[in-house]
């Protein structure tokens, strides 16, 4: 195998440090930061191991007038949830952006299937887990911090 595409896994590492850092501004509870983990999980899944079985699922829709209508159901309520919700639909493309990339540079580099699931799970995850933990570890003792200066200074 060739040299590690450095730039595709910072690129990942960065989209989901940006969106651990979207959900701390949100003040997400920890059930959404179990849903981003398992997003992360489902996306390199997807991206991976069940490729091909995707692939099948979705042109099945494609062999019938049934198949075509529910396609366009379904597309066009997807629509509907992205005029709606756009900002974080931008987080979740730019997400799945990233990790196309790193898979497409994975595939170039003759990675197995399981290597890439396994490379781009890892980086999802250490992206998030290191954004949750700047925000417990450093964002938090700096609050109390300052809640106790401004409780002396009263």
């Amino acid at each position: 195998m060739k040299k590690w595409p450095w730039l595709s896994l910072l690129l990942l590492f960065l989209a989901y440090m940006g969106f651990g850092a979207y959900l701390h501004s949100r003040q997400s509870a920890d059930f959404i930061w179990w849903l981003a983990v398992a997003h992360a999980v489902l996306e390199a899944a997807l991206l991976t191991i069940l490729w091909k079985p995707l692939r099948n699922f979705l042109m099945l829709g494609f062999q019938s007038d049934i198949g075509y209508t529910a396609m366009a159901l379904v597309s066009a309520s997807l629509a509907v949830v992205v005029v709606s919700w756009i900002q974080i639909f931008i987080y979740f493309l730019v997400l799945l952006a990233a990790a196309l990339l790193l898979r497409v540079e994975l595939r170039i580099r003759d990675v197995g299937n399981s290597l890439a699931f396994v490379t781009i799970l890892m980086i999802s995850l250490l992206g998030v887990g290191l954004s949750r933990l700047t925000v417990d570890f450093l964002m938090t003792p700096m609050a109390e911090t300052q809640a106790a200066i401004e409780l002396w200074t009263l």
